[in-house]
């Protein structure tokens, strides 16, 4: 709702309000056009003028018509959606479809297209296309991150990240607690990538291995740590930089007796990465799939 609030003569100034998402738009007439947030403050002033305002789909018009040559402005509610989504079930096990629903919201505009990244592959994921649900499953334990772009029909666009962790596996199973942690982050060329972090986080005293094929340095070993009894991270910066289409790089995670966790990362050429996570035997080689 709006509504004027000071007139004086045949000077009419005028101040009128717009409620949009908890604020209060205020509009004033402007030689600058275009986009604005709220709370941003904006007035109205013309000499001998009546005011039309008029919202229709998310844009606000003030048109000044009561004498000649006057002017009309026209401001664009350009407010970026806000993307978000829940899923079911909330601790879900490895292997268990995951139903994710987008809870999105616009204002002034609709949403009309959908992209969830459900890779697990931070900046390397791929969005694809597809509908408010979707549905997904892990294969193994431990924290996974899933994305979903939302947009507009006004052209805006905005991304959600949440983190489902998975339910630990049971003692019995033999797996290693808590579950590995690979993060692999930088950013993706034509025919290469650029590994700017290489950190794995394992329980203290496993053995992490990793490596590489068509990569400078072939091979790093190292041990796990803890810090006050928490996990640390434990960086890999000799393997840290340029790897070219055709590199992969595998980090097995391992302790004797134990079920491990293997990760491989493939640079390919003119396309996005590929990871795959899954478990490692017990004699820390080959990977398998984690018991569920």
């Amino acid at each position: 709702m709006w509504s004027p609030t000071a007139a004086v003569g045949c000077r009419a100034v005028e101040v009128f309000a717009l409620p949009v998402a908890g604020y209060h738009l205020w509009g004033r007439r402007s030689a600058k056009r275009g986009m604005f947030r709220p709370p941003e403050l904006v007035h109205q002033g013309e000499p001998a003028l009546s005011r039309l305002l008029v919202v229709i789909a998310g844009t606000l018009s003030v048109g000044c018509a009561a004498s000649a040559g006057a002017a009309a402005a026209v401001y664009n509610l350009l407010g970026a959606p806000r993307a978000s989504f829940v899923w079911s079930p909330q601790r879900p096990k490895v292997g268990d479809p995951v139903t994710l629903t987008s809870t999105s919201s616009a204002i002034g505009s609709r949403i009309t297209g959908y992209a969830w990244d459900l890779s697990d592959n931070g900046p390397f994921g791929e969005f694809r296309d597809g509908g408010p649900v979707a549905s997904v499953s892990y294969a193994t334990p431990g924290p996974h991150v899933v994305r979903l772009r939302v947009r507009a029909a006004n052209g805006l666009r905005s991304v959600a990240a949440e983190t489902i962790t998975m339910t630990p596996l049971p003692a019995s199973a033999g797996v290693l607690y808590p579950f590995p942690i690979v993060s692999i982050s930088g950013t993706d060329f034509a025919f290469r990538v650029r590994i700017r972090r290489l950190a794995v986080k394992g329980p203290s005293g496993s053995h992490i291995s990793i490596t590489c094929s068509h990569c400078p340095s072939r091979i790093a070993q190292r041990t796990a740590t803890s810090i006050a009894g928490h996990e640390s991270w434990v960086r890999f910066r000799r393997l840290e930089g340029v790897f070219p289409a055709g590199a992969i790089l595998e980090v097995r995670v391992s302790r004797p007796g134990t079920i491990g966790a293997y990760t491989r990362f493939h640079v390919r050429r003119r396309k996005l990465p590929v990871r795959s996570d899954s478990c490692l035997d017990a004699r820390g080689v080959k990977p398998i799939a984690c018991p569920s």
